[in-house]
């Protein structure tokens, strides 16, 4: 995902509405820190923003709420005002049936903090996404140095990390885990696994988790993929 387009985008719509929103020195469109990151991020997990998104201006441009859809497939609300010349952002994003507090500011560093650790390992996944029972939903995880794959380009071809061990879950609707897989990332940093679904399989979306960890690091990355039942009896596509 390229930010600088989705900023782009957010830039379009704010031409297209003729916003006006330079208030007491803040332009809120470019000090929200998550339109330049291209990230949202909860306590244990951090999330993708999409083009997918939705933006509503309320009292002269001092309060802005941003509501769309992760890539990983959550959807969220954000709310920024401006308070004595700064800027405020907060929300929520809904994860698992229950809607997580969104963090837009660093979590101070102690000196116990520093004995853990550190959750700087740069998850980047391939996915099946809509897949018929009986056809295998496949995920590739590459590791990459924190924040050394910026625009979480799959492909790229330096800063990954071997040895990592590496957990995939995955849950249905009801919360029940339904398959388990671990392993180790190779020499390009990359762990491949793969999860069939069963026949007579209902319509339902599932939840995927990604753990990874070394010696000095844990990261962990969530997002959903919708099983859509049974193959159409006119299908002849099957996904090996």
């Amino acid at each position: 995902m390229n930010f600088f387009s989705i900023f782009g985008v957010v830039l379009l719509l704010i031409l297209g509405l003729g916003i006006n929103s330079v208030h007491a020195q803040i332009d809120p469109f470019s000090d929200i820190e998550f339109f330049q990151s291209g990230e949202l991020k909860t306590e244990k997990n951090s999330f993708e923003i999409s083009n997918e998104i939705s933006i509503r201006e309320f009292f002269n441009g001092n309060i802005i709420r941003i509501s769309g859809q992760t890539v990983e497939g959550f959807p969220y609300i954000t709310y920024s005002q401006i308070i004595n010349e700064q800027l405020e952002t907060f929300g929520k994003i809904f994860v698992q049936g229950e809607f997580l507090k969104l963090i837009f500011e660093d979590i101070p560093t102690t000196v116990e903090q520093t004995k853990e650790k550190q959750d700087d390992l740069s998850i980047i996944t391939q996915y099946t996404q809509r897949v018929h029972s009986k056809q295998n939903i496949l995920i590739d995880v590459k590791i990459f140095e924190y924040k050394q794959n910026k625009y979480n380009d799959f492909y790229q071809n330096y800063a990954q990390v071997s040895e990592v061990n590496v957990q995939v879950v995955i849950t249905d609707e009801e919360n029940n885990e339904i398959f388990s897989s671990n392993g180790i990332t190779d020499d390009i940093g990359l762990f491949e696994t793969k999860y069939l679904i069963p026949d007579n399989s209902k319509r339902e979306t599932y939840t995927i988790s990604i753990n990874a960890e070394n010696d000095e690091s844990s990261s962990s990355k969530i997002f959903q993929v919708f099983a859509l039942g049974n193959i159409p009896t006119d299908s002849k596509t099957i996904i090996p």
